[in-house]
């Protein structure tokens, strides 16, 4: 099993942050990804739980199920369609207030996979994990230029 965890602190409030994590269309502007949007939408919140998102990259096309949705506090989610060769446990985007005022956030993000191929499960899964995490530091650093 892989575990791939970065962070990053944000000048930000964290209901600020979330609002763009949670904006589901507008991962469209990360790298790399070519279209987002939502093919379901949550139980009680257009982007909440039980909402099914797309992402199309330039290779292939994933979807991914709403499973946290905490406003100001986390978003949580797990790939359901998938062409990769792994089975993805879940990821989580943890917000966390730091000092008094509100006004910094550290946000972490956390996921977890395991390769499905009969043979070289744990290359693959690392492999798939590398490549992940490449693109959550992208994420991370899009998002800190957009909030200034």
């Amino acid at each position: 099993m892989q575990t791939i965890h970065v962070s990053r602190d944000f000048d930000t409030d964290a209901a600020t942050i979330f609002d763009v994590i949670a904006d589901h269309e507008g991962y469209a502007s990360l790298p790399g990804v070519r279209a987002a949007w939502l093919r379901v939408p949550g139980e009680n919140e257009r982007g909440g739980i039980g909402a099914e998102r797309v992402i199309k990259l330039p290779a292939m096309q994933l979807v991914e199920q709403i499973v946290e949705y905490q406003p100001g506090e986390s978003l949580g989610y797990r790939i359901i369609e998938s062409p990769l060769p792994i089975h993805h446990l879940g990821a989580r985007i943890l917000l966390q207030p730091l000092g008094t005022s509100g006004l910094r956030t550290r946000v972490h993000w956390t996921s977890r996979l395991r390769g499905t191929t009969p043979i070289a499960a744990d290359f693959a899964a690392l492999a798939v994990a590398k490549q992940m995490q490449l693109a959550y530091r992208g994420a991370l650093e899009v998002w800190a230029r957009r909030l200034g």
